[in-house]
Parts: structure tokens; C-alpha cells; sequence
């Protein structure tokens, strides 16, 4: 048994906690094991810096530029990852991280397991 569905048939959804906006691939296709959606950024948007309970995520660029800024405890910036098209890069869940767009994109996430409210937003 399968589902799909093409990401040009997704709506875009507005969202209320970070910059950018989403096409919900885990609404419509409602997987058991993981929550994937495509995240759509302007130059200068950005995620929230967070963390998750237990999702481990993937992010794999799309299209555009981003800057993933990792940070520890103290809230301060460890490392920034520069990522382009066609990369991929896999985040523990307590790793804190914020994505910034610097080149107008889209990133696809999956973060697993498939947990709502997953997400910690660290101010």
C-alpha cells in the first residue's frame, strides 16, 4: 500500500510560529513513522531556534541557500552550516538549531518519529 501525492497540489499554509510558509506532505499523505512537509522561505526568513523532544530531522534543500546556526546551552552560536541545493543534513532531536534563508528556497523535513508538537522554541 502507498500514497503520494505531488507537491505542486499542496496548498500553502501560512505559519504562525516561524517565517515561511509550508505545503503539509504529512496532512495529506498521514504517515505512521514520520511528519515530512516543505518548508517555503523568502531571503531573510528563518525557522525558530529550537530543539525537539524526540524528533531526530532531516532537512534536504530543495532549492536556494540557507544557513543552518547551531547553539549551545548558554545560547550561544557553536557552528554555521551552509547549505545549498541538494544537500542533506540529519539533526539530533536536542541539538538546538535555526535555519535562516539566504537565497530564496524550499527545504523538505522530516523529522521521525511522528510526534505532534514535537518542537521547543528556545528564545
Amino acid at each position: 500500500m502507498y500514497d503520494s501525492v505531488n507537491l505542486s497540489d499542496l496548498e500553502l499554509h501560512e505559519n504562525t510560529i516561524a517565517d515561511g510558509r509550508v505545503r503539509a506532505v504529512g496532512y495529506e499523505l498521514r504517515p505512521k513513522q514520520m511528519r515530512p512537509s516543505v518548508w517555503v522561505f523568502e531571503s531573510g526568513e528563518r525557522s525558530t531556534k529550537h530543539y525537539q523532544k524526540e524528533q531526530e530531522e532531516l532537512y534536504h534543500v530543495l532549492s536556494g541557500q540557507f544557513e543552518m546556526e547551531f547553539f549551545d546551552d548558554a545560547g550561544d552560536e557553536t557552528e554555521t552550516l551552509t547549505l545549498e541545493t541538494g544537500d542533506v543534513v540529519v539533526v539530533s532531536p536536542d541539538e538546538v538549531r535555526q535555519l535562516e534563508c539566504v537565497e530564496d528556497g524550499e527545504v523538505f523535513i522530516v523529522g521521525a518519529p511522528n510526534t505532534k508538537d514535537d518542537g521547543v522554541v528556545v528564545d
